[in-house]
């Protein structure tokens, strides 16, 4: 939840704005709660990799959807009020603690513990709102935490009554509501019939380019950690070594295509776009599209180095080749984004990954974690000659 900088008025009371002259860099605490989210990425990369199944994968989507939706509104309650400044500490501790149970119940989310995890996010959401709500109390910047409470209890109805349905398909759809309903009500800034529209996010640009670059790098982190698990608990053979191999060059790749394009330059954009709002509500899904198929590539390697020969399955081969895809996606939306174009060699990379899948289920593992590494590679190739072709403009 963003919110326009004010100073202070009247009285004693310090509200926990952030100061127009503070520092915009990352707090260590941030960088602590962090820690949080990749315990999430992990837990849902195992359980892509453990149950192989379409149904499996839009369960582990949802998850990864709530997990990714608090680290966003913490980065933006982070951006707007000083993590220096109380409550705000305690509140990224509690949302923390709360992030790391509902981790710890995902991969049973569906199952027995269903309520842990969905009340666990409405707990989040109702008592931050809530602590946010007191600390701005006389003050016009109170009003957005106010309207988030309303749709948040809104929301929660679903997430509750959600886990309290045993059958998984019936959950997976009301919490699909529910995911639909939080995340539209950040998307339109809290909307209440009768009221004025709520001012669109002020945001520090250092600050914000810098949480995103920064969580990114860690989703990479979980590719790297499932790397060298998965070969760290098998025979080594020739095999898994170039499995182990393809995996840690395709990090690489990814790495560098963000480091090397728009993710470097995403302050700069924040900071120069007539419409700065617009990246910051976009932002969220760009990156989410990234990690998504960080998330997705890291699920196949596990796999894969455990069975570098055996031809992989329909969900298998969506884990692979959609990592790499939706990859493509979230960097095509963050470079048009930044730069105002839609890069036609992420356009053509979705699509030869679209069209490897009929071809995938009959070919080893190891063979189609290659193929979407070279497309990946193709791609990141054509942006570098892209860039170091001189303007003719």
């Amino acid at each position: 939840m963003g919110e326009k900088r004010a100073p202070a008025t009247g009285g004693t009371r310090r509200a926990p704005i952030r100061a127009s002259n503070g520092s915009p860099r990352t707090d260590l605490l941030e960088l602590f709660f962090d820690l949080a989210l990749l315990a999430g990425l992990a837990m849902t990369s195992r359980k892509m990799a453990a149950e192989q199944s379409w149904t499996g994968i839009a369960q582990a989507l949802l998850l990864l959807s709530t997990l990714f939706a608090v680290w966003v509104t913490t980065t933006l309650i982070t951006d707007t009020y000083s993590p220096q400044r109380r409550p705000v500490p305690l509140l990224i501790l509690g949302t923390m603690f709360g992030l790391m149970l509902m981790s710890a119940a995902l991969p049973t989310a569906f199952g027995d513990h269903g309520l842990i995890f969905g009340g666990t996010w409405v707990a989040i959401f109702l008592v931050r709102g809530l602590v946010l709500a007191w600390s701005l109390r006389g003050r016009p910047e109170q009003e957005r935490p106010i309207r988030a409470l309303i749709w948040d209890v809104c929301s929660g109805t679903l997430w509750v009554v959600g886990a309290l349905v045993a059958e998984p398909d019936w959950r997976l759809g009301l919490w699909l509501a529910a995911l639909t309903v939080d995340y539209t009500a950040y998307g339109l800034r809290f909307p209440i019939p009768g009221r004025k529209p709520l001012p669109r996010y002020q945001v520090v640009p250092e600050h914000l380019a810098e949480r995103y670059q920064q969580i990114y790098i860690l989703a990479l982190g979980e590719l790297v950690l499932v790397n060298v698990l998965s070969l760290g608990h098998q025979p080594f053979t020739a095999y898994r070594l170039a499995a182990f191999g393809t995996a840690f060059l395709t990090a690489v790749v990814l790495w560098w295509s963000y480091a090397r394009g728009a993710g470097a330059t995403l302050r700069a954009a924040i900071e120069s776009s007539p419409h700065p709002a617009r990246l910051v509500q976009t932002n969220p899904y760009a990156h989410w599209l990234m990690i998504a198929g960080v998330v997705g590539t890291a699920a196949g390697v596990e796999r894969i180095i455990e069975h570098p020969g055996e031809r992989p399955g329909a969900a298998m081969t969506a884990l692979i080749l959609g990592g790499a895809g939706l990859v493509l996606c979230g960097r095509a939306v963050l470079e048009y984004e930044v730069f105002e174009r839609l890069p036609l060699s992420h356009v053509v990379g979705v699509v030869v990954t679209i069209a490897l899948a009929p071809v995938a289920p009959h070919l080893p593992g190891l063979a189609v974690s290659v193929a979407a590494g070279l497309v990946l590679l193709g791609v990141a190739a054509a942006e570098f000659l892209r860039a170091r072709r001189p303007s003719t403009g």
